[in-house]
């Protein structure tokens, strides 16, 4: 289990400017997609047109194409091609069998990278982000789905469930399916409503929306939740023992997780699909049914199609945590997997080798090829600059999409073995392009104020970024929930901890451990408080006139407080 530090600094990339294919922007070089088994790889241009929607003051456009197995890259200034309300379209051409993977540069700003094939029939440049639409519509980012609500482990456990917009229900040819775990992150956001967070999601219905308007493949999207401290049991099978090797000293395994995998995956199968599979009008078999997840979901839906052949086709394995476990574990697990008749498509991403579980991706990615997994049934993403983020799995999604639909990605070789150019340490390459000596951070505390919330204990927990203890000068950004427990000042109602210096947010809680939370233990804790180290030497008082807010579900027992401030502390006060 990789510890993420999820505010790495992007790396600044340097493309060489190359002649893009030429043809007439207006005309799309895209197809319907055949399903089809997967062919031998071609090297014919397949020219598809790149279409981007953005404000009209985002000045000039230029496309950079990329291919991430290959390195191979081009620039194209995109041509202005008509307008849609307070926005233009602009639009070039490149060719899906060269490049995977396209971004856009406006001004002295630059998107991320984000899918490039014939699955995609536009991207909304919103600020600096690509999100998926559909030509000649307007962005709308409200999907409306339906929830069912199934038991598992005798909890109530959603179900979200997204037909798109023309869905026809009696149709004779029928949808196919996409199973995804983590549906609370995948569809829409809102932490009022279950959701994952506030700010961002996959875009799953309006990149389905966008694939179902340049081909003739249909789909719906169940997208099961896990929302909650269960997560971590629901999605890790039970594979022998844990690897805690890179856990900290007081993490137990036991503590971490209850390997509930198996029987989730089981789950899945014997009661997600049934319902699904009764009450909408889908294909059954595995062929059109796929299955894919990020992190520990990327390790539970690898777990879930090699356990499950017979029920899917198509598994995306996307930034998964393949060091919960070591070799002998996977050893075991992979020994009669490897030579199925029914074999799945495994579609692999990763991003950074240290940032984004690439070092582990690529070693299984490796093993599968070295063990004889059939080759046609596998390609990787490998992402050199992705992090460990939503905004990077929203961006390829298009390409799980033609994985599902074709057993295949054009841009991308057949198990091609995967190297990583980058493998270095992110602390070490943090620390110079920061041009940081931690030597020289002055120490300080944070403070605290008890005297109205009076918590048996309290605790710290920050996040986002590269923190360092601002005393030891060691590394200081990783600690399980709750975080550090603070120290309490002369008995007094002051707690203090030795600041972390370099981090973005902080949070102050009880000290309550999801697991209890869950068992009904009552927790209190700040939001998501802006941190910078101008805080260090001040306390945090909760404004407790603003009523705490329940957290949904089995986590109800969990309030938290939504004001609050930072003043100077002194000790005379």
């Amino acid at each position: 289990m990789k510890k993420i530090i999820s505010g790495l600094l992007c790396a600044v990339i340097f493309l060489s400017a190359l002649t893009a294919c030429a043809g007439n922007p207006g005309a799309s070089g895209s197809s319907k997609a055949q399903n089809s088994a997967a062919a031998a790889k071609t090297n014919e241009q397949k020219l598809h047109t790149l279409t981007v929607c953005a404000a009209k003051d985002a000045g000039d456009i230029t496309a950079v194409f990329l291919n991430t197995s290959t390195g191979k890259t081009a620039e194209v200034k995109m041509k202005k091609n008509g307008e849609q309300g307070a926005n233009y379209i602009f639009t070039c051409q490149g060719d899906v069998n060269l490049y995977n993977m396209v971004h856009v540069k406006f001004g002295e700003k630059s998107s991320m990278d984000v899918a490039f094939n014939s699955f995609v029939s536009g991207w909304y440049l919103k600020k600096d982000e690509l999100l998926p639409y559909v030509t000649g519509k307007e962005p709308v980012y409200d999907p409306k789905f339906e929830t069912k609500t199934l038991k598992f482990d005798g909890r109530d456990k959603l179900v979200y469930i997204y037909t798109p917009q023309n869905y026809d229900k009696s149709s004779e040819d029928k949808y196919s399916v996409i199973y995804m775990f983590d549906g609370q992150s995948i569809l829409t956001t809102g932490k009022d409503r279950g959701m994952d967070n506030d700010t961002v999601c996959w875009n799953v219905a309006e990149h389905l929306e966008s694939m179902m308007s340049v081909t003739d493949n249909k789909a719906i999207i169940v997208g099961i939740e896990n929302n909650d401290f269960y997560r971590w049991d629901e999605l890790v099978p039970d594979l022998g023992d844990i690897n805690t090797e890179k856990e900290p000293e007081n993490v137990k395994p036991e503590e971490l997780t209850k390997k509930r995998g198996s029987d989730f995956a089981n789950f899945v199968c014997d009661t997600v699909m049934p319902y699904v599979n009764e009450n909408y009008n889908v294909y059954t078999d595995a062929e059109h049914t796929a299955l894919a997840g990020s992190s520990l979901g990327g390790l539970e839906t690898f777990y879930t199609v090699l356990s499950h052949p017979d029920k899917f086709g198509t598994g995306g394995v996307m930034s998964a945590t393949f060091d919960m476990y070591a070799d002998k574990q996977w050893t075991d697990f992979l020994k009669d997997k490897i030579n199925m008749d029914n074999a799945p498509f495994l579609y692999f991403y990763a991003g950074r080798y240290n940032g984004d579980n690439g070092d582990v991706s690529q070693t299984m990615y490796n093993r599968l090829i070295e063990d004889g997994y059939p080759k046609n049934k596998l390609v990787f993403n490998k992402n050199e600059t992705g992090e460990h983020m939503i905004e990077y799995w929203r961006g390829i999604y298009p390409e799980f999409l033609e994985a599902v639909f074709t057993q295949n990605v054009a841009g991308l070789e057949f198990a091609s073995p995967v190297q990583y150019k980058d493998t270095s340490d992110p602390l070490e390459k943090m620390l110079k392009e920061l041009e940081l000596d931690p030597s020289k951070i002055e120490p300080g505390y944070i403070y605290y104020d008890n005297s109205e919330t009076k918590w048996d204990k309290v605790y710290a927990y920050w996040w986002g970024g590269l923190a360092f203890n601002s005393f030891t000068k060691e590394p200081y950004y990783f600690s399980e929930w709750p975080g550090f427990q603070m120290e309490r000042i002369d008995n007094s109602d002051i707690y203090r901890i030795k600041a972390p210096w370099g981090n973005q947010g902080i949070i102050f809680d009880s000290g309550v451990t999801d697991r209890e939370v869950s068992e009904g233990k009552e927790a209190f804790q700040t939001t998501d408080i802006p941190y910078n180290n101008g805080l260090i030497g001040k306390i945090y008082k909760i404004d407790v006139s603003v009523e705490p807010k329940a957290d949904p579900g089995v986590m109800k027992s969990k309030r938290r407080y939504s004001a609050g401030n930072w003043s100077d502390y002194s000790a005379e006060k």
